[in-house]
């Protein structure tokens, strides 16, 4: 599978080093507009919680890893450490 071609990828996020700071809920709620903004434009196929975890999951559809790594960088929640990505496995769709 290359990489750099459009693809989609599957994110699983787990607590982050900050995930007891008093700001927790107010990155989460951002983290969850980035997606729902994201989906919007097509890019995120699904997202929901893991069945009795606090933690994330989303589908995203991107262009290549260039894209991905974008999206990562300008999360919310990973940004301030609240979230971290523990898995991201790349699908064809």
């Amino acid at each position: 599978m290359n990489y750099g071609q459009p693809h989609g990828v599957l994110l699983f996020f787990k607590k982050g080093k900050n995930w007891t700071c008093e700001d927790r809920a107010a990155c989460l709620a951002a983290q969850k507009e980035f997606y729902d903004e994201l989906g919007q434009r097509g890019k995120v196929l699904q997202r929901g919680r893991l069945v009795h975890e606090d933690e994330l999951f989303v589908s995203l559809s991107i262009l290549s890893d260039t894209e991905l790594c974008t999206i990562l960088e300008n999360d919310p929640a990973i940004r301030t450490e609240v979230s971290q990505v523990i898995h991201a496995v790349p699908v064809m769709f």
